[in-house]
Formats: C-alpha cells, sequence, structure tokens
C-alpha cells in the first residue's frame, strides 16, 4: 500500500511549491493597507479565489483553499478516512458552536456562520445528528459529551466545557490511530498531545487566577508530573526541538505574558515533524505536510492583512508569521 504514496506526494510537493513565498511575503509587508493589500493578494496563490477582492471576501477564500485542501488529500490519499486525524478538530469546534447554540435555543441558521466545512462531517449533518440526538451515529461516545457539554453551559460550569470537548477530541484521534499502522501519524497525534498538554499547563501555572478546568491527555511524551511548573513547562518546550528553537517565543512570553509567538512556534514545530518524515516517499508525512503547509500560508495571509490594517508595527507583524513551510 505505502507504494501508492508516491503519486500523491509527489503532486502535493508540486502543489505546496504555489503557496505563498517569501517574495509573496516580502511585497505583501511593503504594500499599503486596505485596498492596495487587498489587489496584491490577487498576484498570490488566492488569485483564483478572489474576483474583487475585499475584507469581506478575502477570509472566505482562505478558507476555500483549505476546503479544497482537505477534499484533495481525502480523494488521493491510499486511505482517506485515515487522515480524519486532520479534520476531527473541525468537528469538535462545530460541536461546540452546537453546544451553545443548543443551551440559547439557536437554530442551525443562527449560528452556521461560525461553524467550520473542513470537519469530517457537513455542519448540517452534524447538527441534524445533534437534534436528533444521534451523535453516537457518527462517532462513538459524541452524544454523551455533546449532552455534558450542554448540562455544563447550563449549570454555568462553563470553565469544564472546554475541557469535556477536548478529550474527545484526543479520544477521536488517539482510536483513528489505533487502528492503523501508520507509523507517521502515531508520531503526529502525539506531537499534538505534546503542544496541548504543554500550552494548558502553561495557562494554568501563569493564571492561576483564572477559572478553567484543564485536562491533561495521555499518550504524549511527558508525565503529567513533569509540567507542574512554568520553569517545567520551559523545560518541556525545549525538549521537543531545543532551546534555540523556542527562546525567542518563551522570552517574548515571559515579557508580555502573550502567547501567539508560542502559538506560531507550536504550529512550526509540528509542521518540522511532518517535514523531516516526508523525504520518505512511502510515508503518509507527506499528506499532513501539505495540509499543514496550507494552513500556515494561509495564517501567514491572516496575520499579515490583519496587522497592517490594524496599523501593527512591522516587527511585530513578522515575529508572527510562520516560515517552516516555506522551502529554501
Amino acid at each position: 500500500m505505502q507504494t501508492s504514496y508516491i503519486y500523491s506526494a509527489s503532486r502535493l510537493n508540486t502543489l505546496a511549491t504555489f503557496l505563498l513565498s517569501k517574495t509573496d511575503i516580502e511585497r505583501l509587508m511593503v504594500t499599503a493597507p486596505g485596498t492596495e493589500l487587498q489587489s496584491a493578494l490577487k498576484e498570490t496563490y488566492l488569485a483564483p479565489y478572489i474576483l474583487n477582492a475585499t475584507e469581506d471576501t478575502i477570509p472566505a477564500a482562505i478558507e476555500q483553499t483549505l476546503i479544497e485542501a482537505k477534499q484533495l488529500i481525502h480523494r488521493i490519499a491510499p486511505k482517506g478516512n485515515m487522515f480524519r486525524v486532520l479534520w476531527v478538530q473541525y468537528d469538535i469546534h462545530n460541536l461546540r458552536v452546537f453546544v451553545k447554540a443548543q443551551a440559547k435555543g439557536l437554530s442551525f441558521e443562527q449560528c452556521s456562520a461560525f461553524t467550520s466545512d473542513r470537519g469530517s462531517y457537513d455542519p448540517t449533518v452534524l447538527f441534524e445528528s445533534v437534534q436528533k440526538g444521534e451523535l453516537n451515529r457518527l462517532t462513538a461516545q459524541w452524544q454523551e459529551v455533546f449532552d455534558e457539554a450542554v448540562r455544563l453551559v447550563v449549570a454555568g460550569e462553563l470553565d469544564k466545557v472546554d475541557g469535556v470537548l477536548d478529550q474527545a477530541f484526543f479520544a477521536a484521534v488517539k482510536s483513528i490511530t489505533d487502528g492503523e499502522s501508520d507509523l507517521f501519524l502515531k508520531k503526529y497525534v502525539r506531537g499534538v498531545i505534546d503542544i496541548y498538554n504543554i500550552k494548558s499547563r502553561l495557562r494554568a501555572v501563569t493564571y492561576p487566577q483564572v477559572t478553567f478546568t484543564p485536562v491533561f491527555i495521555t499518550g504524549g511524551t511527558f508525565a503529567q508530573s513533569e509540567l507542574d511548573s512554568k520553569e517545567q513547562v520551559f523545560a518541556a518546550l525545549e525538549k521537543l526541538d531545543g532551546q534555540g528553537f523556542w527562546r525567542t517565543a518563551i522570552e517574548y512570553y515571559q515579557e508580555t505574558g502573550n502567547t501567539t509567538r508560542i502559538d506560531a512556534r507550536a504550529d512550526e514545530y509540528l509542521l518540522t515533524l511532518a517535514k523531516e518524515s516526508s523525504f520518505d516517499m512511502f510515508s503518509s508525512a507527506s499528506l499532513v505536510l501539505y495540509y499543514l503547509q496550507c494552513r500556515q500560508s494561509a495564517a501567514n495571509v491572516r496575520t499579515i492583512v490583519v496587522g497592517k490594517n490594524s496599523g501593527m508595527k512591522e516587527e511585530d507583524i513578522r515575529a508572527n508569521l510562520r516560515m517552516a513551510y516555506v522551502n529554501e
């Protein structure tokens, strides 16, 4: 089966060269915000998705590139369903939206603007299953999870809702990889667990006065006891990919309390995992890599557009860019 990755990997590696390049980024960075910036985006990979670029159409265009990337991977992958490990997070996002909608008595039309089409299930199908109480027909235990989340919202225990849904997400992706023999996907999921646990613990130890209930996900590199203090959390980050990789992000966090640069480095860490494994043309890594490249390219467009239009300093915009997807 693995030899069939040669075609899909070759095709996606070629498509990745058309994503936002360093040259594109530099051109956007020197372009004036507003109309000029919107016009400059027509000279990037977004051109086919933007007819009359406005602040309203750009987010939709970006989202469409990611939806199409997902559809392509599912279509050409030897085992498309295996890559649901990448899409389940969007199903869980949609369930978060529907939990709040049900608690408030909202219809699908009233909440659909907040849903994502990148999940394993169409949002309308997911919402219909919610209404019928049949989520378990889609994924085991999701109905019980959803009911518990709604109960917590109604009870005002909002600090526990995210933890319940996060656990459902990890249970789903671990179930997918447990049913497969794909070594890279198991490695990737372990990386996602590590990043989640580290970021969750960092928030908890930094803001003990904030009411929320963090959860610890098993299956990662670190034991819960290794993440008890801020110093341990920083040490764990450095173990993932070396001190130099995280240094500036940690320093910025220590100075400002802002996690945006740690978030950016975390995304780059996961992409690096895929990139290092993608040299094996018989691996699923190239398919995961392509989606992560698309996602980082989209994130860079958002960072530049939002940053320039809001008057952010150039150095701050650049610090939040994700460059690991760009081949040297």
